[in-house]
């Protein structure tokens, strides 16, 4: 799974920090030379047109080039809301509010309906879904 991910568009204390310390990544050949290629891409600019490939160009948006956030951690607590985030002009407004609070919830699109499934409301976990 790792190889689908753009390591080197992260930035170089995240990569270094986070991802190349985690001891997932550090046992494993394959995953310990995705963050070297990684790295490589950052402190040799000067290599990065040799280096092109779907890892080193950025995604492109599908729609509107806004992205939906829901859920997640504020502060200690997890949050109800659903925001929208529009790269063009760097600016976040809210789209609508769960019915309850959810992290580490799985979202779809279905239809244009966007669902969330699971989760955890910062006390236990859920099996519910709302759109």
């Amino acid at each position: 799974v790792l190889q689908h991910v753009r390591l080197p568009l992260l930035s170089p204390k995240f990569l270094v920090g986070t991802v190349g310390s985690d001891p997932l990544i550090k046992s494993d050949e394959e995953c310990r030379d995705l963050v070297d290629e990684a790295k490589n891409y950052l402190l040799l600019p000067q290599e990065r047109p040799l280096m092109q490939g779907p890892r080193t160009r950025p995604r492109k948006p599908i729609r509107c080039g806004e992205v939906l956030f829901a859920g997640g951690w504020c502060s200690g607590d997890a949050i109800s809301s659903v925001e929208r985030y529009d790269p063009q002009t760097n600016e976040w407004r809210m789209v609508a509010s769960m019915s309850k609070r959810r992290c580490g919830v799985g979202v779809s699109v279905l239809d244009d309906l966007l669902y969330a499934v699971g989760g955890h409301d910062g006390s236990s976990y859920l099996n519910s879904v709302e759109r």
